[in-house]
């Protein structure tokens, strides 16, 4: 074997790659039971099989770590001897030029790391792999991460007398025996759903196995004769509509002459490992549809669906439009609120859509019966790592603070369960194969169903900084029903795109006209008006024209439908 000192730089690279990519291999087959470093095993072998462009990436190493510390020395050289202190002369970490140069360097690494990824030589769908599992370990390494390397503990510990620290300290063992060992993101303790969160007035009036419906109270001298019936995501509550009252949806919409009902599903045990898509189907928006024409006397609703809710009401759609389907279709028009139906490009989460992960999710339900809140929960923070884990690692034990009382905050950390045998389904069937854009490729209550059968005229709203339900890949509905479409892409995330209370002056915008399935989502967007102000207005305005008439407010339930229980009822508060 030649010396290492007789090798090419191009023979040494791939000898080195060559390494990685079977340490990695090893990796995979043994500590990675959700496939995380498959797609870095791919970059590794592309950049062993490429060893020129391998090269390239080492020499802008060098130049970039090189010029890092050019800067790093003239610094230190210029700088002048002097206590570290802040404006007022207290002693101030942050000062030394230590911590900027660790920033630095940190910096530069991660660059590098993340700009090589997507100069790989391999696929889109690895690149964001790839990319995805990067984040994760370059946000553990970041130093803000580690007292040492993080000036503001530091001076939170001198300013303390140690205090910060052995109050982090209590806040890690704190939530250490909670159970999931991530840091706490809210305060808890000012909230009380059905108090100062869901405390829009209603009455439960139709209960079953699995959901309760809500009527709201009018809070109008008249009502438009067609009801508004909202299904919310079950992967979390449905109150992330009806939070304070100045940011409830649904308070919104009660406000402006809108009856309104919506689903709060039943938080599933492991009694309920057997209950299907179909079950949510008819038992859910079938069932709810239903019971509202009966106590309002309303020949058609409006229908809404909301996240993974709004793909079950697509689902529905499809399924009433079924030309074989005997039970009539109630719903002269619908709306979906960032709502994907072609999971081609599912957004961050597609990192966890593949075999690996979905049989180690299939041998956990299978244990339990159900998906637990708290593993989806990680989940959904580890696609925002750093505000949604290190901010709160850093603020709560090397800080020693706590979180803030925010309701949205609350309400998500108020988690669900997913019975085993509808989310199986739902992971496999729509994101993993992706079957609901697809013609009578599912079979849901006894039809196949194709969404390009669906006729009602729809609004749809997407987000401009979703990561959950990406808007460009929303967007695609509009390549997939026949009727006309609304299509609105508000300003913000997946959730404060949605829960986006008017105010003055606006706080969001939003950019609304008729979809064209001929278009691209740019070229869409390109040809809209931004108009800053909440995207409730623009909707409540198209919804008015389509509810029919003012008529006076019906009664809470009826005679078959006896109100159950006050709003928010019973199922919403089961932990």
């Amino acid at each position: 074997m030649a010396d290492s000192k007789d090798k090419q730089p191009q023979e040494w690279l791939q000898e080195m790659m060559g390494q990685m990519t079977s340490q990695m291999g090893g990796m995979a087959g043994t500590a990675d039971p959700i496939g995380a470093m498959k797609s870095l095993q791919r970059v590794a072998e592309s950049w062993a099989q490429n060893p020129q462009e391998l090269a390239e990436a080492v020499k802008t190493w060098s130049e970039q770590i090189t010029a890092t510390n050019q800067q790093v020395w003239q610094e230190f050289l210029n700088q002048k001897a002097a206590a570290p202190t802040d404006p007022e002369g207290k002693a101030d970490w942050s000062k030394l030029p230590y911590f900027k140069w660790i920033r630095e360097y940190y910096q530069t690494y991660a660059g590098w790391m993340e700009q090589n990824i997507q100069n790989a030589p391999v696929e889109e769908d690895v690149k964001r792999d790839a990319t995805f599992w990067t984040r994760q370990m370059l946000s553990a390494l970041s130093p803000d991460n580690y007292f040492w390397t993080n000036p503001n503990a530091i001076n939170q510990f001198v300013e303390t007398k140690g205090e910060s620290l052995r109050s982090g300290l209590q806040n890690w063992l704190k939530d250490v025996s909670s159970g999931d060992g991530l840091p706490e993101t809210v305060d808890k303790s000012p909230f009380q759903v059905g108090e100062n969160l869901a405390n829009t007035p209603g009455k439960v009036v139709f209960r079953n196995d699995l959901m309760e419906l809500i009527q709201y109270s009018p809070m109008t001298d008249e009502v438009y004769e067609r009801p508004v019936v909202i299904t919310p995501p079950w992967i979390n509550k449905y109150y992330i509509l009806d939070l304070a009252p100045k940011k409830s949806f649904i308070r919104n919409l009660v406000s402006k002459g809108f009856t309104t009902f919506v689903i709060s599903w039943k938080n599933p045990t492991e009694e309920m490992r057997n209950v299907g898509m179909d079950d949510y189907l008819m038992q859910g928006p079938v069932m709810a549809m239903d019971v509202a024409q009966q106590i309002t006397g309303a020949k058609k609703v409006h229908a809404v669906g909301y996240c993974i809710g709004g793909t079950l009401l697509s689902s529905v759609l499809a399924w009433y439009n079924h030309p074989k389907n005997k039970k009539a279709n109630p719903v002269e028009d619908w709306t979906l609120l960032t709502t994907l139906v072609d999971f081609e490009q599912p957004g961050d989460l597609g990192v966890f859509i593949n075999e690996e992960s979905l049989k180690m999710l299939e041998e956990s339900m299978a244990e339990q019966g159900f998906l637990d809140g708290k593993q989806m929960g990680t989940t959904m923070r580890m696609l925002r790592p750093d505000g949604l884990i290190w901010h709160y690692f850093i603020n709560n034990y090397l800080y020693g603070k706590q979180p803030p009382p925010i309701d949205m905050l609350f309400w998500n950390d108020d988690s669900t369960r997913m019975p085993e045998a509808m989310h199986k389904f739902y992971l496999r069937e729509y994101y993993l194969h992706n079957r609901l854009r697809e013609k009578d490729a599912l079979t849901l209550a006894g039809h196949p169903i194709d969404l390009r059968r669906i006729k009602e005229p729809l609004y749809c709203v997407s987000a401009e900084e979703d990561h959950i339900t990406p808007w460009k890949q929303v967007y695609q509905i509009n390549k997939l029903v026949q009727g006309p479409v609304r299509f609105n892409l508000s300003t913000s995330g997946h959730i404060a795109g949605v829960v986006n209370p008017p105010v003055d002056p606006p706080k969001r915008s939003y950019w609304a006209g008729a979809g064209d399935s001929k278009q691209d989502p740019e070229a869409w967007q390109a040809k809209q008006k931004k108009v800053d102000d909440s995207w409730w207005n623009d909707w409540t305005a198209w919804l008015s024209e389509r509810s029919g008439s003012q008529v006076a407010p019906p009664k809470l339930g009826s005679t078959k439908h006896k109100p159950l229980a006050d709003a928010p009822g019973t199922y919403v508060l089961e932990p």
